[in-house]
């Protein structure tokens, strides 16, 4: 951009108008030097390592070939790097600017599904002892299975299930001894019938199921009374039985497959301990300050001293206001914390969206109820980190703390897109922060080169020039055509 801007500023200064002296100079020569050192101030304010304040070295286990490497950002990071991380650079050990890739760490959580596993009867028998037998072989090659699941019509009934395994029909094996059976809608939506299996390699399964007719109250109460006689008004109750016999529809094995699930972000925590609690009986409010040091955060956890509360929050932020500080609220959420003889329920996080503030301010809405003690409060939100490819026999280290700059434009993230889904960077981490105290003061030989106020300067001074350029050109050709009348 800054060679583009040169080239048209010379053109600019090459019109074919401009008058020329007797030996053939330009009469514009100052002008023009004026004007290319205006162009040149702003080319060149470009960055090198003396102009960010932090360098970390990247430390990690050396690397045969060219691996995609990560390093994890922690709070020294946010509190200096600029937001959006547009200062971040990474240098390796020959001072080349390396292309690097920053982004939330993500996290596909695992998730366990069922898959049926195909099966076929080959004995059914009864048993004495009011049993039943059932024998079940998997079909297809190198089965296994995790459990099985019963399908059965019936209600309001109460069996046990006895599973043996095999692997070649001869030698059995007891897998579960009793598993319950059961189905208490009667009372409540309560039903069981699956049984979980121990991991084994047993590819034929023997099912002793007992109890498998009962005899079951009916509902309804037959009611009699009997009058006269020596027995008059006598009451009799009787209650009904029905025998009924367990029927099984369907027996179905299943195995249990692990697959990728969501995808969630991969979270960090920060002790918040510098805050400070203020009361105001007036307003009725607890406000509490917290120095959040820029930490990437969507949600605050408290620690109070009190129980049996429910109290609301409004969460702030520092803004400004007609040119004075205030603070500007942009969530809410509500304390909750019930403990109480039988029932105990607690909430004591605040979430909100992704923010990167100095401070964060919270205000506890108390009425009339006495104020709440806090203890401690936990930061958490997501983790950031940076990638690059990590070259054989190269050292890195990280810069950043140079002020708001244009974020820079690598192909790395078009080329990790590619791979991103199954990308397992090398971690390597960030060692001790070397501080370059020289590149926070402003009058640094480069810092203010890279100040909006030097460019706005220079702007405002290449146009004066070329105002002045214009106006010298104008003047001289009006001349010319005086000096051409007859």
């Amino acid at each position: 951009m800054m060679r583009t801007l040169l080239c048209r500023g010379a053109d600019l200064l090459r019109p074919m108008c401009i008058a020329r002296g007797a030996n053939g100079r330009s009469k514009t020569a100052p002008l023009q030097a004026l004007l290319l050192m205006t162009l040149a101030t702003s080319a060149l304010a470009s960055l090198t390592a003396e102009n960010f304040r932090w360098s970390r070295p990247v430390e990690g286990a050396p690397v045969a070939q060219t691996t995609v490497a990560a390093v994890q950002f922690d709070a020294n990071v946010f509190a200096a790097a600029a937001l959006g991380f547009s200062d971040v650079r990474l240098l390796n050990d020959a001072g080349s600017e390396t292309p690097r890739a920053i982004e939330k760490v993500y996290t596909v959580r695992p998730q366990v599904v069922r898959r049926a596993v195909a099966a076929q009867l080959v004995a059914l028998k009864e048993l004495p002892d009011n049993r039943i037998e059932a024998e079940f072989e998997l079909t297809a090659t190198n089965a296994v299975a995790d459990g099985f699941s019963i399908t059965t019509p019936l209600r309001d009934f109460q069996h046990t299930v006895r599973v043996e395994g095999s692997r070649d029909g001869a030698e059995w094996t007891t897998l579960v001894a009793d598993a319950p059976l059961f189905d208490y809608t009667r009372y409540m939506d309560l039903r069981q019938l699956e049984v979980k299996l121990p991991a084994s390699a047993c590819r034929r399964f023997r099912l002793t199921i007992s109890n498998i007719t009962g005899e079951q109250a009916l509902p309804l109460t037959r009611l009699m009374t009997q009058t006269g006689g020596t027995g008059s008004n006598l009451e009799q109750r009787t209650v009904d039985l029905k025998r009924q016999t367990f029927r099984v529809d369907r027996v179905s094995f299943w195995r249990n497959e692990t697959v990728d699930g969501a995808t969630e972000e991969v979270r960090s925590s920060w002790p918040l301990t510098d805050f400070k609690v203020e009361h105001d009986a007036k307003e009725r409010t607890t406000t509490v300050t917290i120095q959040a040091g820029r930490l990437p955060l969507n949600r605050l956890t408290l620690e109070l001293a009190e129980n049996n509360f429910s109290r609301s929050v409004s969460i702030q932020l520092p803004t400004v206001r007609n040119g004075l500080a205030a603070w500007e609220g942009f969530a809410s959420a509500r304390l909750l914390n019930v403990e109480l003889p039988g029932y105990s329920k607690r909430d004591l996080d605040l979430n909100f969206g992704e923010v990167c503030a100095e401070k964060i301010r919270l205000v506890l809405h108390d009425g009339d109820n006495p104020p709440l003690t806090v203890k401690a409060i936990t930061g958490s939100g997501p983790t950031w980190r940076a990638l690059f490819l990590a070259e054989p026999g190269r050292t890195y280290r990280l810069l950043y703390g140079a002020g708001a700059l244009e974020a820079p434009r690598y192909d790395l993230d078009s080329v990790l897109a590619y791979a991103r889904r199954g990308l397992k960077p090398v971690e390597w981490k960030l060692g001790a922060a070397v501080e370059n105290k020289a590149a926070k003061h402003a009058g640094t030989p480069l810092a203010w080169l890279n100040s909006s106020w030097t460019f706005g300067a220079a702007l405002v001074l290449m146009l004066l020039v070329l105002g002045a350029l214009l106006l010298r050109v104008g003047k001289t050709a009006g001349r010319d055509l005086n000096d051409t009348k007859p």
